[in-house]
């Protein structure tokens, strides 16, 4: 087995995707994994704090259900992994939860811009402008105007 191949069994091991390499201890890999998806979990809370809120006792068995099914990918993959959560949840039936997931949405697009297609540069800084509407707790209008350091005003409406 050449090393391209080690390392590619290695990287699908860690992600859930695929058996381990011959050698490897189980036990130890189980705890690498653990500690991976524990360091994604924790940055995906820090970019959507409503969203970790809204679902509260329920965040780590979501975020696992979501860690099990999607890698992230781009240089920016820990927004890249939290912007995927997020849109999945927005259909979720607790009203709570998915207003939750759409107003952090338009927070993480105030600051990013996510293409659809995935790659290096799939998640990018923002420069022009954005218009939308945030939900929760009052209803606000939010308005970015262009450039990387574009004032921002949140209107109440």
């Amino acid at each position: 087995m050449s090393l391209d191949d080690l390392q590619r069994r290695l990287a699908l091991s860690l992600a859930g995707r695929g058996p381990a390499p011959a050698g490897l201890d189980e036990n130890t890999l189980d705890r690498a994994r653990h500690s991976l998806e524990a360091k994604r979990r924790r940055a995906a809370a820090t970019l959507l704090p409503r969203l970790r809120t809204a679902l509260g006792e329920t965040w780590g068995a979501s975020f696992h259900d979501h860690a099990v099914r999607y890698n992230p990918t781009g240089l920016l993959h820990h927004v890249d992994d939290a912007w995927e959560l997020a849109e999945t949840l927005l259909h979720h039936p607790a009203p709570q939860v998915a207003c939750a997931a759409h107003d952090d949405l338009v927070s993480l697009r105030l600051r990013f811009e996510r293409d659809r297609r995935p790659g290096a540069l799939r998640i990018r800084e923002r420069t022009g402008p954005l218009l939308a509407l945030m939900r929760t707790p009052t209803r606000l209008l939010v308005v970015k105007m262009p450039g990387s350091d574009g004032k921002v005003w949140y209107l109440k409406v």
